[in-house]
């Protein structure tokens, strides 16, 4: 049990010393190989690799093509592979920290590597993590590296822990891993309808896909069961299994609900990796789009008099008036707050600051937000402190959202 919990945490200390994640892997299959339809917006596949290398030779064979590179040895009954091999492997990126001492792996992402990057030092036994300048040495014991034709050597060992599988038998060994592609077929859509419906397909290694919606203030959250309930998700398996060259797909299919302007969407896999997809949803008719309540429960809890719709188009520094009542009576303070979330870079971007609002004594409120730049935004209308559970039982949280395009001021003639 100890030396699981110590594997863990090996990765765990690896995954926050990660740095920027390299380019995807050299060898990506041609989506056209696979089953792939027109609904497809994405497709989470495998390519499957394989190194051989004999003890002592000065050459391997990566994919079936010989490379010369340093030997693989063999050192106190421990066998031994060049650092450098990660690289030619197209598994990470090597380089040297001359401050440290420490020569660097930076792992690609496309591989099932669980962690982002690692240290290692010559002649020691230890795995070391990097993070805000500082070297940390991890409690797990390797094999002592060693050096050797300015080559660092590290035990093969260590490759159950990249999720390699290797085999050794009369001096030859056998790598044999999967690089994980993850593609966006279609990246982006525009649509004036009120949901959209797509799909993926997955090879079942992968696990479960689903997909996850932008919840307006920078995070993401499942679309179906997830903490924005008003938007209806739905997904399924369509059709049976597909099987093609020894691999099994299945093809799930994504229906959801659209907020105006840009949505920000994921398809998302648990430990495996995710996909970026931005839904565009043209608004015809403004005043046909009714105020988004996080979740159904919420129009019992507040009632507005002002806006009258959820998507409103203004002018750069015009006030937005909103007013309302809050119904809730187990209320715990006496003020509701606006909070403006910008899109910025493909994401809700919330701003700390808020616009506070004392109720009145039948629990009213009225109030304004401007804003100043152009671009597309949500106003997040936050409760009273209301309870929440945990340890801190009462707290603010999010009742409804407002979508609005601020567009540039108009310049008064001279």
């Amino acid at each position: 049990m100890r030396r699981i919990f110590v594997s863990l945490l090996v990765s765990s200390c690896l995954l926050i010393s990660g740095l920027l994640p390299t380019a995807l892997s050299y060898a990506e299959n041609s989506t056209s190989n696979l089953p792939v339809v027109v609904e497809d917006a994405a497709v989470f596949y495998l390519v499957p690799h394989q190194l051989t290398a004999e003890l002592n030779k000065s050459s391997l064979s990566l994919d079936f093509v010989s490379i010369k590179t340093a030997p693989l040895l063999k050192r106190n009954n421990h066998l031994y592979f060049p650092f450098k091999w990660l690289e030619t492997a197209h598994l990470a990126t090597i380089k040297w920290d001359a401050k440290t001492g420490s020569t660097w792996a930076e792992f690609n992402t496309g591989n099932s590597v669980p962690f982002s990057s690692l240290r290692l030092m010559p002649n020691q036994s230890k795995i070391y993590s990097y993070f805000d300048g500082k070297m940390t040495a991890l409690d797990e014991s390797i094999p002592k590296t060693f050096m050797k034709n300015g080559q660092l050597y590290i035990p093969v060992s260590f490759l159950s822990k990249m999720g390699i599988i290797y085999t050794w038998n009369n001096g030859i060994m056998h790598w044999t891993w999967n690089d994980k592609i993850i593609k966006a077929l279609h990246p982006t859509y525009t649509t004036d309808k009120e949901n959209i419906t797509f799909s993926a397909l997955v090879q079942k290694e992968f696990g479960h896909a689903y997909l996850m919606v932008n919840t307006g203030d920078g995070g993401m959250t499942s679309s179906i069961g997830g903490s924005i309930s008003t938007f209806k998700g739905k997904e399924k398996n369509i059709g049976k299994p597909i099987i093609m060259n020894g691999q099994t797909f299945q093809r799930i299919e994504y229906s959801v609900e659209l907020r105006p302007g840009p949505n920000p969407l994921e398809i998302h896999t648990n430990d495996k990796g995710s996909v970026k997809i931005m839904v565009h949803r043209k608004v015809l008719n403004p005043s046909s789009i009714p105020i988004r309540y996080n979740h159904a429960g919420n129009e019992q809890d507040i009632r507005f008099t002002k806006p009258s719709q959820g998507y409103l188009r203004v002018k750069a520094g015009d006030s937005i008036a909103i007013a309302g009542v809050v119904m809730d009576t187990y209320i715990q303070s006496n003020e509701v707050s606006f909070g403006l979330a910008a899109f910025q870079n493909g994401n809700f971007v919330e701003d700390k600051k808020k616009t506070v609002i004392p109720l009145k004594q039948d629990k009213s409120f009225s109030g304004s937000v401007v804003i100043q730049k152009p671009g597309t935004y949500l106003v997040n209308i936050l409760s009273p402190d209301v309870f929440v559970g945990g340890s801190s039982p009462y707290g603010s949280v999010k009742w409804a959202e407002i979508a609005v395009e601020v567009l540039p001021k108009t310049k008064k003639k001279p």
